[in-house]
């Protein structure tokens, strides 16, 4: 019995300490990084939304912002607003007969992960203007 005793195995207070140590740093990673993410995830919507409308590829630049943020309206996303819109969405003029627009939504967002530390989303994406997938 005593040398069961000697043989014991299991977390140690410092084997506690590290496990959560790396729990703490992973939830601060989520909380931090998940409204990115959700930013991110939303906006496709919305570009998605513009690019799908069966009447997409008449639309003029002014039409397409309008639309992008009347979709970002339901979310809580603050970046975007009737001033600085033409900052972020533009539309690409087809130089080619047949083909469609392009609309562009690029921008940056930073938030701070820890002390000087920040997470980024560069995000830059470009969506023809077509109308319904598999219509033209």
């Amino acid at each position: 019995m005593n040398q069961r005793m000697r043989k014991q195995s299991g977390l140690t207070f410092w084997g506690l300490c590290f496990v959560l140590v790396f729990l703490g740093i992973v939830v601060l990673f989520v909380v931090r990084a998940f409204p990115l993410y959700n930013m991110k995830f939303q906006v496709d919507s919305a570009i998605n939304a513009v690019a799908t409308r069966p009447d997409a590829s008449q639309l003029n630049e002014k039409e397409v912002r309008d639309y992008f943020l009347r979709n970002l309206q339901v979310t809580n996303i603050q970046l975007f607003n009737y001033k600085n819109i033409h900052k972020y969405v533009e539309v690409i003029k087809s130089k080619e007969r047949g083909r469609p627009d392009i609309m562009h939504v690029h921008f940056e967002k930073r938030n701070k992960l820890y002390g000087d530390l920040d997470l980024l989303l560069d995000f830059d994406v470009k969506k023809p203007l077509r109308g319904p997938v598999g219509g033209e």
